[in-house]
């Protein structure tokens, strides 16, 4: 809880400071189940949380229902904040506003809503910002122990860890990478994290949690970092996020041949959703890559609900209660 407290502060640093004495009165009962603050103009402030959406109230509680003790943003506070999370020099992170996200020193992504400005029938820039999307980032030491025995059992092997947004596939990726690295399978093994948005490690991440045997690529694009990673780094597994583009594909196909190994995560809400996608055809038609675990969504974030193996297509294991129920606690202390 303590990190958590500490966390959450340093991203309400960069609110304005109206809604900052709102947003620093809720408790840490509410806080703990905390996934995201969205603020928009001359609208409520919404907390979302592990039970769904809410609004905030003066007194710093939530409410399920939209009163005249909810707190609005405005926006000039919109447009304020924008800039603070710049660092007051927006041009210096065009290409990030561009594409619609900021991703704070400590790994929090932000995602921005605002008017497109166009040059010769392209987007350009971005003007009148409305709307500000903050997650409240995790590290949960521990949370990967049922990958760890189950999918490691007998060494390193390919991973596609799937879920819906907010379901906890970041946290996942960072616990694996430290696991990996710390010698949790009786070898510290070499790891590389491309992390092309820096929120898997982030610059203030504690060092601590990366693992003695790890290396970052930080703000690199995903296809570049894998290339560069196998080319000069000797990695046993490369650990990316949110994977999906032709070329990540390409080059993670050209690590594999290499004898890397590669720990993916990619949205989707069902097997039937990944299905769809090109990174299954790729990767599962085309090599041998076979492990999928599947997570719940974003009312139980980190919880497994099925491990799938590819090799026998009709054999999807569905997790028990009493995982989910230790997940949870794991979760609940951690925070």
């Amino acid at each position: 809880m303590e990190q958590l407290n500490k966390d959450y502060n340093y991203i309400i640093s960069f609110i304005s400071p109206r809604l900052h004495m709102y947003l620093s009165k809720i408790s840490d009962s509410i806080l703990k189940d905390l996934q995201e603050i969205r603020l928009r103009a001359d609208r409520p402030v919404v907390l979302v949380t592990n039970s769904g959406s809410c609004f905030l109230t003066t007194s710093g509680k939530t409410s399920f229902i939209l009163s005249s003790n909810c707190v609005y943003s405005y926006k000039n506070e919109i447009s304020d904040t924008v800039n603070k999370m710049c660092d007051y020099s927006m041009h210096s992170h065009y290409e990030d506003l561009l594409n619609g996200y900021l991703t704070l020193p400590n790994g929090s992504r932000v995602g921005l809503c605002g008017t497109a400005v166009y040059e010769k029938d392209k987007v350009k820039g971005v003007k009148d910002f409305s709307c500000i999307n903050i997650r409240i980032p995790r590290n949960v030491i521990g949370i990967s122990e049922k990958i760890m025995n189950d999918i490691f059992k007998y060494g390193l092997d390919d991973l596609l860890i799937v879920g819906a947004p907010s379901s906890g596939k970041t946290t996942m990726l960072k616990d694996i990478a430290y696991q990996l690295s710390s010698g949790r399978l009786g070898k510290f093994y070499k790891v590389c994290v491309v992390d092309e948005r820096k929120e898997i490690f982030p610059e203030k991440t504690n060092l601590s949690l990366i693992g003695p045997n790890t290396d970052v690529l930080s703000g690199y694009p995903k296809a570049q970092g894998i290339m560069m990673a196998v080319r000069t780094l000797s990695p046993d597994v490369i650990i990316c996020d949110e994977i999906g583009q032709k070329s990540e594909i390409d080059e993670m196909l050209i690590g594999m041949n290499s004898g890397v190994r590669f720990v993916l995560s990619v949205h989707a809400s069902s097997y039937d959703e990944l299905k769809r996608k090109s990174i299954y055809k790729s990767l599962f038609m085309k090599s041998s890559f076979k492990n999928i675990v599947f997570l719940s969504g974003s009312n139980n974030p980190c919880v497994i609900s099925k491990i799938f193996n590819f090799n026998d297509e009709e054999n999807i294991c569905s997790i028990n209660s009493d995982y989910i129920d230790n997940v949870s606690y794991i979760c609940s202390k951690a925070n």
